[in-house]
């Protein structure tokens, strides 16, 4: 079967990168699920193929156009199945083989070939209309050891697998969690701020339900077996599914809580990203480089144009740097609330709804506690806790849960 021919390949040939890197298992899931995927659909057009070895640029060509012409796939998920089946064909012994999407298709107009990675519109959790602290709890009913793990995506932006690595007690370096060298993706290691309480929560929550020097992945299989990583990445995908996180589902996907976990710490360095309603002119266009990289490194890349596939990125105009803070959403907002019932506030968090009044007072707006209440723990539970000190760029976080409050209504 050649199910077993493709086993055996990806044993041998799989484990490494083309650069000689040891491959993450979820490059090797990746491309092995593009090569199986590939084989199966040429299967269906009449192309028997037994053997990878077997693959020829005829199969190539046969599988670009079927992609676009009949299963009218997006041009990125054909150029990342073209890049997974380019690498299997340099394993293969046969580089060069496999060209560039546009030589397949060369009467469609080349723009629309054209990958656009800045995301417009939020891929966040929240964004979607989920209830973060909701969410949690119904997941910690049913599957305890998957809430923490999303806690931990959406509190550090943890990749799949480097939450399933995750030993939260030896990660925990106080200002900072760390990812070891050979967890993050590319072996690369990083260090993640711990910027605000709502990290600090989450992290703690998590450390006080599980042992020390113990990943967070699954030790054991259903079946009573040591688990693989792979098994792991599985039996993961398969509860998300299980909930329904999924893009068909509920238009969101576990690496959605990494889009929100930068989103939540642009608004921490300063910047409202655009996927959340941020213009240009924010900050000079020095400042708001810095702040990229600082995004891009806590994700775990070096390149901070990738930030604009999490945030967004932000239309030129022409404007630069601007001290003012754009109030509209918030006073919006205030004439909403002004004819709405709100609680009380609870005694507790009356200090922290005095120090935001006192703070918005500066700006010229006056607010009232239950308002600050109800915008201030909105922003506190896209964070994936009750209630948050607040503590950096608190007009700034006033307007971003404004602008979804606006949206809430609108919707």
């Amino acid at each position: 079967m050649w199910q077993q021919k493709v086993n055996e390949f990806m044993k041998s040939e799989g484990a490494f990168r083309v650069n000689g890197r040891k491959a993450s298992e979820r490059t090797k899931t990746l491309t092995k699920e593009v090569l199986c995927a590939s084989i199966r659909r040429l299967h269906q057009l009449g192309y028997r193929i037994q053997d990878p070895k077997n693959l020829g640029e005829r199969h190539i060509q046969v599988l670009v156009k079927d992609w676009w012409y009949c299963r009218k796939k997006k041009i990125k998920t054909i150029q990342n199945d073209l890049s997974r089946l380019r690498v299997v064909c340099e394993m293969l012994g046969k580089p060069g083989m496999v060209d560039s999407v546009g030589k397949y298709l060369p009467d469609v107009d080349p723009k629309l070939l054209t990958v656009r990675s800045a995301t417009k519109t939020t891929k966040s959790w929240s964004g979607n209309g989920i209830d973060l602290v909701a969410k949690l709890r119904e997941v910690d009913e049913r599957q305890p050891r998957l809430g923490l793990m999303l806690r931990l995506e959406l509190g550090f932006g943890l990749r799949r697998e480097e939450v399933l690595k995750c030993n939260p007690h030896a990660q925990d370096y106080g200002h900072y969690l760390q990812i070891f060298p050979g967890m993050g993706k590319g072996g690369r290691w990083r260090n993640i701020p711990i910027a605000s309480t709502a990290q600090r929560e989450l992290l703690d929550y998590v450390k006080a339900r599980v042992p020390k020097n113990k990943p967070l992945g699954w030790d054991y299989t259903r079946a009573g077996e040591a688990a693989s990583l792979e098994q792991n990445i599985r039996r993961y995908e398969n509860l998300m599914a299980s909930f329904g996180f999924t893009k068909a589902d509920a238009g969101v996907t576990g690496h959605g809580l990494r889009a929100q976990f930068a989103e939540n710490y642009a608004l921490l360095l300063g910047m409202m990203p655009p996927t959340m309603g941020g213009e240009a002119g924010q900050r000079g266009s020095a400042d708001e480089s810095v702040l990229k990289v600082k995004v891009a490194q806590a994700l775990g890349h070096n390149r901070p144009s990738v930030t604009s596939a999490y945030i967004g990125s932000f239309s030129s105009d022409g404007s630069d740097l601007t001290d003012d803070l754009d109030l509209e959403a918030i006073q919006k907002v205030l004439r909403f609330l002004e004819i709405v019932g709100l609680p009380t506030v609870p005694p507790e968090r009356v200090s922290d709804c005095q120090a935001i009044r006192v703070a918005m007072a500066r700006f010229g707006l006056a607010m009232s506690e239950e308002q600050i209440h109800m915008l201030w723990a909105k922003n506190s539970r896209r964070n994936g806790v009750e209630w948050m000190t607040p503590e950096h760029e608190i007009p700034l976080v006033l307007r971003a849960s404004a602008e979804a409050l606006l949206n809430d209504v609108l919707l």
